[in-house]
Formats: C-alpha cells, structure tokens, sequence
C-alpha cells in the first residue's frame, strides 16, 4: 500500500483495464479528479467504462466544458464509442451548467448515431439539458417525441415551464399527467407549487400542497419554502404566519428570506418584527440577516439596522455577491 488511495502501479498486471477501470472509479468517487485523469492519461488499454468513467467525474464534479472535452476526445480517437451512460452524463454536465451549444452539439452527435435512441434515458437527459439551458421550446419538442414519458418525463417539463415563467400551462400539464396515469414525485410537486407562487394562484397552490400529503408524500424544506413564498408573495401574511407555526419541522433561513422579502415589497414591518424575534440565537444564513437590516434601513430605524449588522460581523461570515454570466461563441470546433 502507498499513501493516498494508489496502490503501487509496479505491482499491477500492465494492461490489466478491469482493474485499472476499477481504481479510476475509486478516484472519481472520491472527488480526485487529478489522479483520475492521471490514471486514464497512463493507461495501456483504455475502454467505453474508462472514458464514461472520466465524463462521469467531471460531470459530478461540476465541471462541464472538462467533461465535454473527454467526451469529444472520445468520439475522435474512435478508441471506444460512446454508449447511453457516456451521453447521459455528459449532458448532465451541460445542464448543470447552463451551456446551451455544448448541450445542442452532443446532440447533433446522437443524431449522427443510429444506435442511440432519442428515449428513455438520454430523453430525459435531452429534456433536462434544454429545459435546464431555458430553450423551453426544444424541450416540449423533445418532450412529444418521447413515445415513453416516465415520471421524470412529466416532472423535468413542468419544472422548467415553471422555472421559464410559464406557471399556468405548468398546472395545465399536470393535469394532463394525472389523466395519463402517471404519479408525481416530490419533485413534480416543487415544481408546481413553485409556478403557483410566482403567478398567484394561491388557491391552486394550496390544493396541491394538500394533494401531496394525501398522496403521502413528506413535504420538504423546499416544499414549505415555497409554500411560504407564496402566500407572501400574494400579501397573505396571516395565512403565512399560521403556515409556518403548523410546520412539522424548524423553520430554516431560506424561508425566513422570503417572506422577508415579502414584507418589504409590501411594507409589511409587523410581519418583520414578528421573524426578527423568531430569528434570534437561530442558525440563519447571511442574506436573511442582511435583508432584515437593509429593511430596518428602509424605514429608517438606524439603530436596529445596526445591531442587525453588528450581529453578521460576529458571525465572521460576508454575504457573497451577486454574478452572472454568459455564453458568448462558446463551441467545440
């Protein structure tokens, strides 16, 4: 044995790929993606495991345009073709993040393949990259052409009609779901009450969350979060007030935030007494105390403001700030 996670390469087989194929997972596992592309760069006999291996560890670890690079290198060399799990993860890595062209070229390579089908796992791997990019009209065009529209199927497009500001025609989908037999998960609930707080349909979003506990589904953080997101969104701080003291868990700073930021849109400052004092000796994030001091601000109670930032200097802690980017000529030639 020798330190870290290597055994002595000299007391291999060379060429022996199963065992080779096995330490490379046991790095990638791990998080060591250094010595994993090590491993691969050294190896005798490389096959389809060992580079869906590779794309599979960059792809976990965030790192896209790394996992597409295996992922192209792979197609070039020809040394082995890529099979479904190869094209899954790789466009898992696109979706993760945001890389719309890298997501559409791995695409136009499935069409290149006769042998890779446009269904089950890489259509929902498609559906994902698209909805996930914002091309909500790719994603419904994939979306029809799937003849097997599993759970995920439905959830992933309601999700990203949601997310892309289509909230009504999200409920309308589910609808549809329901009429096909097909049983959300916790997931599909997210996002709908998620579209329901985002277009004010309280009502709906009520129903739902109700029709998630009969269907014995626990609800989640996210969940509730959105729950609460809702009824302040719409300014229904008393039905949001009895929501949170009806929760079956804690409260956690996310959900604090957003009705927060409720009470500022609506001036709302006896609500925001209320969480100050629910806030105290909590474990909150950053933001939510920042908010409540930028709200004390607001109305010009300087000296609460101040001991709201007082509070966020002793946590040693510094909100982090805003960014954003964008895809600009981004390609693989």
């Amino acid at each position: 044995m020798q330190q870290g996670y290597g055994l002595k390469r000299e007391s291999l087989v060379d060429g022996n790929v199963v065992f080779d194929n096995a330490l490379l997972d046991l790095y990638a596992k791990c998080g060591s993606l250094v010595n994993a592309r090590n491993l691969f760069v050294k190896m005798s006999q490389r096959d389809v495991i060992s580079w869906t291996t590779l794309v599979m560890a960059y792809a976990r670890g965030g790192h896209c345009e790394e996992a597409v690079a295996v992922f192209k290198q792979m197609v070039d060399c020809r040394e082995a073709e890529p099979n479904e799990a190869t094209v899954v993860s790789v466009l898992s890595a696109c979706a993760s993040a945001g890389s719309l062209s890298l997501g559409q070229w791995v695409h136009s390579y499935i069409d290149t393949r006769g042998d890779l089908v446009v269904g089950g796992n890489i259509g929902n791997a498609l559906l994902n990259m698209y909805v996930k990019c914002g091309d909500m009209h790719m994603g419904l065009t994939i979306f029809d052409m799937l003849e097997h529209k599993d759970f995920i199927s439905w959830g992933t497009v309601i999700c990203g009609l949601a997310m892309n500001g289509h909230g009504k025609e999200a409920v309308q989908l589910f609808s549809l779901m329901l009429v096909q037999g097909v049983q959300p998960d916790d997931v599909t609930f997210i996002g709908l009450l998620c579209a329901c707080s985002h277009k004010g349909l309280v009502s709906e979003g009520t129903m739902f969350f109700k029709a998630m506990r009969d269907s014995y589904l626990v609800p989640q953080m996210r969940h509730y979060g959105c729950m609460v997101d809702m009824y302040g969104r719409a300014g229904l701080f008393e039905e949001a007030e009895a929501f949170l003291r009806a929760m079956l868990v804690e409260a956690e700073g996310p959900i604090w935030g957003a009705l927060l930021q409720a009470c500022k849109i609506h001036g709302n400052e006896k609500m925001s007494e209320w969480i100050r004092e629910r806030l105290d000796n909590k474990n909150v994030g950053v933001g939510t105390l920042a908010l409540l001091s930028n709200i004390y601000a607001s109305s010009e109670r300087w000296d609460d403001a101040n001991k709201v930032r007082k509070t966020i200097r002793g946590t040693g802690l510094k909100k982090m700030a805003g960014f954003s980017w964008v895809e600009a000529d981004l390609c693989v030639a």
